[in-house]
């Protein structure tokens, strides 16, 4: 009994050796609504470009999105980075917060940053 719980362990651990981890990508996911439309249209003009300048792009943003549980706002915007830190540099950047601030004081919502999941493979 001993060599087979000794075996299996030596299975287990090389099975966990040989699973890998790619970075995960960072989020921004904003959800908000809009109290303002001329001031979140300066928001959108000053905000729109800069995504890329950090890897950024934008995956969702629907202004009318429907609610399925909960009493969320109606606009869903989620920006997809190559990792958590880019996504930070984003949101930190000097142009960001000048624009993040026309956004505040156009909309009621919240802003996360997260890191996404990423499931392990195998190694070939």
């Amino acid at each position: 009994m001993k060599k087979y719980i000794l075996t299996a362990a030596a299975v287990m651990a090389m099975a966990l050796s040989a699973t890998v981890y790619a970075q995960p990508p960072g989020y921004m996911i904003a959800n908000y609504t809009i109290t303002d439309q001329a001031g979140f249209q300066r928001y959108m003009d000053a905000a729109g470009p800069l995504a890329p300048k950090y890897g950024g792009k934008i995956i969702v943003f629907n202004m009318n999105a429907t609610a399925v549980e909960g009493k969320p706002k109606m606009v869903m915007a989620i920006a997809e980075f190559p990792s958590l830190a880019d996504a930070q540099r984003f949101y930190n950047s000097p142009e960001y917060t000048a624009a993040r601030r026309l956004r505040i004081e156009s909309t009621e919502g919240s802003v996360v940053i997260t890191e996404g999941f990423v499931a392990p493979t195998q190694k070939p």
